[in-house]
């Protein structure tokens, strides 16, 4: 179970609108299921019912996973279930948390802004994650940089070996403006980083700031990438309304 909890970093679906299972309802959800007995002790559940599965949520303070149980308890699937439709992994949708945290630790952990709209929109991406690649695409067909002000946060995903190599060149850049060219190149599909070397300078620099980018992860509460929140931090579901 330790190996399914830390083997996948959670994604987040741009679509879905779930009902919130009851505890007893997880429950009797996961009794049906052959990884019930091999739950270990500290591990906490919750669950909701999305079209024809249940999501049912593993977790403790090392990490979470879902499990995906069919509506006729017949068959369990771990790991990442794609609808062929938007060719997303499908995700629980459950309410949003009002932030808590400390607001000047996510913005000490900003490392470029960019965009010219009224709204903020505070992103924990990673540029190697291809669903954060995916939703530059969404962002370019939507022209969301007129909408929003987009605030970067990074999380390089410890699976993604490219990932920290592409963050020293963009963040190398000489101001906001550069820094978001490379970014907005690398995520589709520029291969410029695999020719750049960062100083050691440059390196101990972006690895402080990416120190600080931690620290706004955690306190923002992300679990993976692409991550949203709104003005306020609190983080923004329905991915649907950020088109609008």
């Amino acid at each position: 179970m330790k190996k399914i909890l830390l083997s996948l970093s959670l994604v987040a679906s741009l679509f879905g609108s779930d009902k919130v299972l009851t505890q007893k309802e997880v429950t009797n959800v996961l009794h049906h299921t052959p990884i019930f007995n091999k739950i270990k002790k500290g591990i906490k559940t919750k669950g909701v019912e999305h079209k024809d599965f249940y999501i049912i949520t593993l977790y403790n303070n090392r990490g979470e996973q879902n499990v995906f149980v069919t509506k006729d308890l017949k068959y369990t699937l771990l790991g990442l279930v794609l609808d062929n439709k938007t060719k997303m992994p499908i995700e629980p949708d459950y309410p949003s948390k009002k932030f808590s945290g400390n607001k000047a630790d996510v913005e000490n952990g900003v490392v470029f802004s960019f965009g010219n709209g009224k709204k903020d929109l505070y992103v924990v991406t990673d540029p190697e994650c291809p669903f954060c690649q995916k939703f530059e695409k969404i962002s370019q067909k939507h022209h969301l940089n007129d909408k929003y002000r987009f605030h970067i946060i990074f999380l390089p995903l410890s699976f993604h070996k490219n990932s920290k190599a592409m963050i020293y060149y963009i963040l190398s850049g000489k101001d906001d403006q550069e820094k978001a060219q490379r970014f907005k190149e690398t995520l589709t599909g520029s291969n410029k980083w695999k020719s750049f070397t960062p100083t050691k300078e440059q390196k101990q620099k972006i690895d402080a700031k990416l120190a600080q980018s931690k620290k706004a992860v955690q306190e923002l509460g992300a679990k993976g990438t692409p991550s949203f929140y709104d003005s306020d931090l609190n983080e923004i579901k329905d991915r649907r309304s950020i088109l609008k």
